[in-house]
């Protein structure tokens, strides 16, 4: 395989504005950026001309972080109840970016979010209903949706879904061709036996979130450190995705917390997204392939 497109999400350079981001990721040679939507003007004209930015500085879009992500509230969008109300602000999302970027077959990024009560039936069964519909309305407009499980470490905090299996299940109820896998390191690495099950997953991967886990583990669930710093195995897992068939972008994602002394929201971005893809690069190129 060829060398992947390398990606930046504007969550790694989370301080910066939407403009200033796309500046620098063209300044640094990056080819791809994930679009955090949280970052465009909630004026509809205006997020239109920021993101014909993008089209014109050259920049591919790997993948889409919607403002409304989650099923079910998260930490991001804490006061909004309805999922079908969640949902109808994704698909606003959907013809926003089907719009500006017609015949790309993006994909957009999803997370479950918690179970409302505790009711973890309920949660399921809700998931089961919407977002094949979503899914549906996504295929209509060029689109595809991505599924994100989540760490253990944020059960019912920001999802439900915490397992790579529990994801492959719902993509599996789901049963449409454009409802795939999302598929994050960091969230994924300690599952047992997990390069095999990678490898299996075929087409199902759509996107690939690239970051390391802290050696001394994390202080927050938002602790993340760069690739080749911590304690993932990621030349394994690349080799695993590769297997699997997937041939898309890797994304460099970042989350920090600014009080931490070292956080790396708080370093030079410039800095942060060398590094990141020196790490990267380094693991690839030391890929194993089986």
């Amino acid at each position: 395989m060829k060398h992947p497109v390398f990606s930046v999400s504007e969550f790694t350079t989370w301080d910066q504005t939407f403009e200033t981001d796309v500046a620098l990721y063209r300044r640094l040679g990056v080819t791809g950026i994930e679009i955090c939507e949280r970052k465009l003007s909630t004026d509809s004209g205006r997020a239109r001309e920021q993101l014909a930015i993008v089209r014109e500085n050259g920049l591919k879009v790997t993948s889409v972080q919607p403002r409304v992500h989650a099923l079910f509230k998260d930490s991001m969008c804490p006061d909004l109840d309805d999922p079908r109300e969640r949902m109808q602000r994704y698909r606003a999302t959907i013809d926003l970016f089907a719009e500006c970027f017609p015949g790309q077959n993006l994909p957009l990024v999803t997370i479950a979010g918690r179970a409302p009560d505790h009711n973890f039936r309920l949660a399921h069964e809700t998931a089961r209903k919407l977002y094949p519909d979503l899914s549906r309305y996504a295929a209509d407009h060029g689109m595809r949706i991505m599924f994100e499980p989540l760490s253990p470490i944020m059960m019912n905090v920001e999802s439900f879904i915490w397992s790579l299996d529990g994801a492959v299940q719902l993509i599996h109820d789901v049963d449409h061709p454009n409802f795939g896998l999302m598929l994050d390191v960091w969230h994924v690495w300690q599952e047992p036996d997990i390069a095999r099950r990678i490898r299996s997953l075929g087409t199902r991967i759509f996107g690939v979130h690239i970051c390391d886990w802290p050696r001394e583990e994390p202080r927050s669930i938002a602790d993340r450190v760069l690739p080749g710093q911590g304690m993932i195995d990621l030349s394994d897992l690349l080799g695993a995705i590769e297997a699997a068939g997937y041939d898309g972008a890797y994304c460099l994602e970042i989350f920090s917390a600014h009080h931490f002394p070292d956080s790396l929201w708080r370093r030079d971005p410039a800095w942060v997204i060398e590094a990141g893809r020196r790490g990267f690069e380094k693991a690839w190129e030391s890929r194993t392939s089986r």
